[in-house]
């Protein structure tokens, strides 16, 4: 096919064996091709002995190939983003509440902790259970085919150069060694001094895939782009003259990154920062508090959007006070500090948990290299001598006590594994999951709590990691990354990839490199409840290849000029949906409202012999807080047991 009628590269055939590869002409009919089966699972299965589940017939009905996409290489390519079974299942939830538990097949296993999620905060949990409970006897139960929750993985071979990039969940700073029960860095043997490849192409590249949309910006080599009429605009807070701006909007972000909080705040309040600025929204602060023009705002917002869930006018202000952004004038908290990623993100820090409690289900030995690039040891998760045991692609469906809360001494679990229903028993049980299933989830779930649980709001995110053949044209163009006004994303930027072992990849403009997009889907206007259900309405809606034409248009907007070729320069493109990426905490969420405690203390408090650790009780997600959530209802489950 002519370049002429394909210029996007859309149309190109491709085999199976170039598919795979990733290292074929171009992708097209990727979509159609899928790593993993999108289909559901039959109904009228017998496989494993259990009650039989229906299979879907709402909202995850179109859900297949065509929807889902490529997955790449590797022991991840099956599982990138929330997968069409996940989604399914979640739906079937909602919608029919749980299977009939009494037709569930009784396993006959007994643990003494069943921990229900297999994400970095049910990850810790299993960590923390070996520390205090070596001889005991836990499983953890994860609905996803590989653990990590949404710190996973994309691999893509592209001309003989693996690549990996993050699924979500990326960078962290190293902590020092504390000795404590939190001290990870040296508790799973990771590294604390890495390297990384050497810059290229006079462009200064970031580490990681979040510093350089602000904090960092100074430090690489970051474009701005207004548009086909504003154009390029290279080191813009060093000189905005060239930004597309009217005198007032101009000067309205040099008081926005001018502004102190104490200047503005009524006196008393900065005695405690927080109470007053979670009263409101970061919006209101910007536009009421300080006086700024609208156009602050929507610069913010998916900046904001991209580390937190939402806009301004759903985040409470204490989160730009937290993350430091302009408007309050105090000392960074990130002066000096190094942000690192592994080469697929915080999937490397999920992998040495897992190799923690299962030393043998990565190969190799506890070393950065081999941790990154060991095969997963499937069959070694799921032992029945092993004293943690992970179950994947199990969607737990109903946990409940065996009877009165208080007085029983067992907890059944319920899940679901290849289209039939399971139940385990644990002497206590630590969920894991996200609030948005927990809901549904927990039978004996307290009054309380559920009422807290409706301060949840989730918004998603869709991470889209590009594989290129070469990045000549951001060498021309003279950056690393960029943000923009488009229509698809805001932001995107190639990193410098960190060696270890024998993963040393090439970075050079004229070798393989991996293009990643994080792409917020905030609604101003609409309430933080309403923009979630908007966001997801679109992820579920619109078919790989819709997006794959959108982010390939908008390429060609960015870096035409440059040179960019889309159909010969992308080899390959993996989307990573996730429809509930993050909490989103809105005004009150951290102290409460009208005398009543805030969501996420409730939420906290144990109820028989569950407890719930999450990543949303911290607001922000983020590895360590994460881990420490989990660490907190582990201990608080073996209290009850």
């Amino acid at each position: 096919m002519s370049r002429e009628r394909d210029p996007l590269g859309l149309e190109r055939d491709i085999t199976r064996r170039d598919f795979v590869h990733l290292a074929g002409a171009g992708i097209a009919g990727a979509a159609f091709l899928g790593c993993a089966d999108g289909g559901t699972e039959d109904a009228g299965s017998t496989a494993g002995g259990g009650a039989p589940v229906r299979a879907p017939d709402r909202i995850s009905d179109p859900l297949g190939p065509d929807w889902y996409g490529p997955g790449g290489v590797g022991d991840y390519a099956s599982s990138h983003g929330n997968t069409p079974e996940v989604i399914g299942a979640a739906h079937r939830l909602r919608d029919d509440g749980s299977p009939a538990i009494e037709a569930a097949l009784e396993t006959g296993e007994r643990y003494d902790v069943i921990i229900v999620g297999g994400g970095l905060s049910g990850l810790s949990a299993a960590h923390h259970f070996t520390r205090l409970n070596p001889n005991g006897r836990c499983l953890l139960l994860e609905n996803h085919p590989v653990f990590g929750g949404e710190a996973k993985r994309n691999e893509l071979e592209v001309d003989g150069v693996r690549l990996i990039g993050p699924q979500g969940s990326n960078d962290f700073g190293v902590l020092p060694a504390t000795g404590g029960p939190d001290d990870y860095f040296t508790s799973l043997g990771m590294p604390r001094e890495f390297e990384y490849a050497p810059d290229a192409g006079g462009v200064r590249s970031p580490l990681e895939n979040y510093g350089f949309l602000h904090w960092l910006q100074d430090r690489f080599s970051i474009g701005h782009h207004f548009g086909p009429d504003g154009g390029w605009v290279r080191d813009l807070w060093n000189d905005t003259s060239a930004a597309p701006w009217s005198d007032d909007v101009r000067a309205g972000f040099e008081r926005w990154r001018a502004a102190r909080v104490a200047d503005y705040a009524p006196a008393g309040e900065l005695d405690d920062p927080r109470a007053w600025l979670d009263s409101m929204t970061l919006k209101a602060y910007y536009e009421d508090v300080l006086g700024l023009p609208p156009e602050v705002t929507a610069y913010v917002d998916p900046i904001l959007a991209s580390i937190i869930g939402l806009g301004c006018d759903a985040i409470s202000a204490w989160w730009g006070y937290h993350f430091d952004l302009p408007g309050f004038g105090i000392p960074s908290r990130y002066d000096g500090i190094t942000f690192h990623s592994f080469p697929g993100g915080n999937a490397e820090i999920a992998r040495y948990f897992v190799k923690d409690v299962i030393p043998d289900a990565i190969e190799g030995a506890v070393e950065l290299g081999d941790v990154i690039t060991g095969r997963i040891a499937f069959a070694a998760l799921d032992r029945d001598d092993a004293p943690v045991r992970i179950r994947l692609a199990s969607t737990v469906t109903d946990v409940r006590h065996a009877g009165a809360v208080g007085e029983t001494e067992r907890v059944r679990v319920t899940y679901v594994n290849e289209g039939r229903a399971y139940v385990a028993e644990a002497s206590g049980v630590v969920m894991a999951t996200g609030g948005w299933m927990n809901e549904y989830v927990l039978h004996d779930l307290p009054t309380d709590h559920r009422a807290a649980y409706a301060n949840f709001h989730h918004a998603p995110v869709l991470v889209a990691n590009v594989a290129l053949r070469n990045w000549r044209f951001l060498e021309r163009l003279g950056i690393a990354g960029c943000m923009y006004e488009g229509d698809i994303g805001f932001s995107c930027t190639v990193r410098r990839p960190m060696y270890a072992g024998d993963h040393r990849p090439p970075f050079d403009p004229d070798q393989p490199t991996m293009l990643t997009f994080y792409i917020t889907f905030e609604s101003p206007g609409l309430t933080p409840g309403e923009q979630g259900i908007v966001g997801r309405a679109e992820l579920l809606a619109t078919p790989f290849r819709a997006y794959e034409r959108r982010i390939r248009e908008q390429m060609v907007t960015l870096f035409g000029e440059a040179g960019f070729d889309p159909a010969n320069d992308v080899a390959g493109l993996v989307l990573n949906r996730w429809g509930h990426a993050y909490v989103a905490p809105g005004p009150g969420f951290f102290v409460g409202r009208n005398g009543a405690p805030a969501p996420p203390d409730v939420i906290r408090e144990p109820f028989g012999r569950i407890a719930i650790g999450h990543s949303e009780l911290r607001g922000h997600q983020n590895w360590t807080g994460a881990a420490a959530e989990g660490r907190r209802a582990l201990e608080a489950a073996l209290d009850r047991i």
